[in-house]
């Protein structure tokens, strides 16, 4: 019976000395690991319950009549048609169809970008599906030409397709390593901003502590000041 009990005192005794380091770490640390597992839990969750979005991109030039070439003056009507891309009345121009019902939320599927040295317009198509958004860029790429080329007169620049919008073969959104990635560093950051308020408090508590510690205590009589001794030849 004692050989039996023997052992199990020993693993006993063993967690419990292990115990006692895994709490003081758990409550020092508990709270940052917490945080860094909830930012990589919640890109992870992200990644795989987010819904699938395929994008497509195509791309319009913008070129001065004057000297036929990427002068000041397109390079500030690129400015302006990029902004105007994404817009109901603009993309009216267009002979690519858009999705149906599609017209009404535009923005939510059509962004355009440019550059503030060339006259180069990004236009970039999302959505649910690969030919869906190769849809909208081609629509709205195809809408800013014409559109361009009706205003040609007026704005003394023209608009060139430069490349049509190619059927995206894989989504882009969600991206697994990168919403981890992103949530595990959200986490990380989180964890940092943590510990430096803990530390900040933790100082202020030592700081306090020490003017307490030189403090005597209440009640307590101080000494009397020693009185000068007056020594006569």
């Amino acid at each position: 019976r004692r050989a039996a009990t023997t052992p199990g005192r020993a693993a006993g005794a063993v967690a419990g000395r292990l115990r006692t380091p895994l709490a003081a770490f758990l409550r020092r640390f508990g709270l940052l690991i917490a945080l860094v597992l909830s930012g990589f839990l919640g890109g992870l969750g992200y990644a795989l319950f987010a819904p699938t979005t395929y994008t497509a991109t195509a791309y319009v030039l913008v070129v001065d009549d004057g000297d036929g070439g990427q002068g000041p003056a397109a390079v500030s009507f690129a400015q302006a048609f990029g902004r105007l891309a994404p817009l109901p009345e603009t993309l009216a121009y267009s002979s690519i169809p858009l999705p149906d019902g599609a017209m009404a939320a535009t923005r939510d599927h059509i962004q355009s970008s440019t550059s503030p040295d060339t006259p180069l317009i990004k236009l970039a198509g999302s959505a649910d599906t690969p030919s869906g958004a190769a849809a909208y860029a081609n629509a709205a790429a195809d809408a800013l030409v014409r559109y361009g080329t009706s205003h040609r007169t007026d704005t003394g620049v023209r608009v060139a397709l430069m490349s049509m919008a190619a059927t995206p073969s894989a989504p882009s959104s969600p991206n697994l390593p990168l919403d981890v990635a992103v949530g595990t560093a959200s986490g990380v950051l989180l964890a940092g901003l943590g510990a430096a308020v803990l530390s900040g408090r933790r100082g202020r508590a030592h700081q306090r502590g020490q003017h307490d510690a030189s403090r005597p205590p209440r009640g307590a009589v101080p000494n009397p000041a020693a009185e000068p001794v007056e020594v006569r030849p």
